[in-house]
């Protein structure tokens, strides 16, 4: 069991209000009547913290998605240590694309370690802050930090701030396979859909060919920060997907390549008006010539409020028999 306790974020002096017979800052004179009150010092907004006690690990995870411990892709991990035999309190924040990350205060005993465990390969922006000294230090993690190997990335007092390093095993790692009529799928988003009649919307790269290919893959917002990414052996059949709970704007990237090296890539976007009451999907197939064939299938709900449909079922009929029907 971990316990929260509230910490002074500046220390834990108490602000004092001081009165007396004093002089007068207007004229310099004491007339025996003046009263001045000093101004207070701030009170120091208290620190909610989790504490970790010492030899202890505490274990947190950060999205639900194909990196696990027993797999061929590994988690990264960042961690909090504390080698010195004094309390040290620090503010983690890991933040993704397009997802939660995770935002902490920890007190860690001596010998005490916190591990957050990051489970979808994509580009990750870590800040460790000191409470007591307000050092701060920064990291950056990648897709290309997610393989078979286990890797780390550590965060620890020192020299008066923050130290970081890390490190990895050195496995030989090739892509993940995918197995035939398989799937793999991340959810990417807050869940923040605007009404509950709101879908999320699909996007995917699928082989519907029948031979195994080796694909490369990026989910990109429009800053190009990647929120799912990597290189994954598809066999016939399978897919490997996304499925968007936020109306944002998202880019697959996707690219395959020959035995000489030279590749064929596609990219497609959703944009926001693509997120309705229908349920739908964009998925990039593999053809058997080389190339990609991109595909969005919908539902053909009307999503307007009943007065705007009747005002337009005429004109409504007319635009459905040009959309595809089917997921």
């Amino acid at each position: 069991m971990h316990r929260r306790t509230l910490l002074a974020a500046t220390g834990t002096g108490l602000a004092a209000v001081l009165t007396g017979c004093t002089a007068s800052a207007g004229d310099g004179a004491d007339d025996g009547n003046s009263t001045t009150e000093s101004t207070p010092d701030p009170t120091p907004e208290p620190v909610d913290t989790v504490s970790v006690a010492s030899g202890e690990r505490l274990t947190t995870v950060v999205g639900d998605g194909p990196a696990g411990d027993g797999g061929a892709i590994k988690p990264h991990h960042i961690r909090l240590e504390n080698p010195t035999g004094e309390s040290w309190t620090a503010r983690i924040d890991v933040s993704r694309p397009l997802a939660a990350g995770h935002v902490e205060t920890y007190e860690l005993d001596a010998d005490a370690t916190v591990n957050v465990s990051l489970r979808v390969p994509a580009d990750y922006e870590v800040t460790v802050t000191d409470i007591d000294s307000d050092a701060v230090a920064t990291d950056s993690v990648g897709p290309d930090d997610f393989d078979c190997n286990r890797s780390w990335t550590v965060f620890s007092p020192g020299d008066g701030g923050v130290s970081v390093s890390g490190g990895s095993t050195r496995m030989a790692c090739g892509p993940r396979v995918v197995a035939a009529d398989d799937a793999v799928t991340v959810a990417l988003g807050d869940g923040s859909l605007p009404t509950e009649a709101t879908k999320p919307h699909g996007l995917a790269v699928a082989n519907p060919t029948d031979v195994a290919e080796v694909v490369e893959f990026a989910y990109e917002t429009p800053a190009g920060a990647v929120a799912f990414g990597g290189a994954y052996r598809l066999e016939p059949g399978a897919r490997v997907g996304a499925s968007l709970t936020e109306v944002r704007e998202v880019t697959l990237r996707v690219a395959r390549r020959d035995e000489s090296g030279e590749g064929t890539t596609e990219a497609v976007t959703v944009d926001k008006s693509q997120f309705d009451c229908n349920a739908s999907n964009t998925t990039v197939s593999l053809t058997d010539d080389g190339g990609f064939e991109a595909r969005t299938l919908s539902t053909l709900l009307f999503c307007g409020d009943a007065e705007r449909k009747n005002e337009s079922s005429a004109e409504g009929v007319g635009r459905q028999s040009d959309l595809q029907f089917g997921l």
